[in-house]
């Protein structure tokens, strides 16, 4: 049965088109899209004209391109700031925190770091500490207590000029 190129119905048109060596080259779904986008010009409701798609895709793929607006690479990296700024405020959005189990246990171990490991994490500080975990224990508190106690962070000394 000898095939009409001016009237293919489109499953028939996408099987003639993938059953060369190049393999799949079109779908049933591109080729739908391309149907709408096209409109009548390349056939009616349930017929394709092959010489009139052919012709339409190379008018379609030689048609010059509209100059993009402004420098590409700065509106690439605007989407790029917009998309990274859109996660990032999607993942601050947690939620409200639960109530405190335990005020009293959440105060203790705000001061105290040991009482803090062992209370909230049992499984990894099972073991007893030694002398030097708290010396080690001691110099944490020391510098984050300190440090949240005062108002404008540690004091850096700075060079002097003359002049």
């Amino acid at each position: 049965m000898a095939i009409d190129p001016r009237r293919v119905r489109p499953s028939e048109l996408c099987r003639l088109l993938n059953s060369t060596p190049l393999g799949e080259v079109i779908n049933e779904r591109q080729l739908h899209r391309h149907r709408t986008r096209a409109g009548l010009r390349i056939g009616d409701a349930r017929h394709v004209d092959l010489l009139r798609y052919t012709a339409w895709l190379v008018h379609i793929r030689h048609a010059p391109r509209p100059e993009p607006e402004g420098d590409p690479y700065e509106t690439l990296k605007a989407r790029a700031r917009a998309r990274n700024i859109a996660l990032s405020l999607a993942g601050r959005d947690i939620g409200e925190l639960p109530e405190v189990v335990n005020p009293e246990r959440k105060a203790k171990a705000a001061s105290d770091f040991r009482f803090f490991c062992e209370q909230y994490f049992p499984l990894t500080f099972h073991l007893p500490w030694s002398a030097d975990h708290l010396k080690v224990i001691g110099k944490i508190e020391e510098a984050v207590l300190e440090t949240k106690h005062q108002s404008q962070g540690p004091i850096i000394p700075r060079a002097k000029h003359s002049g």
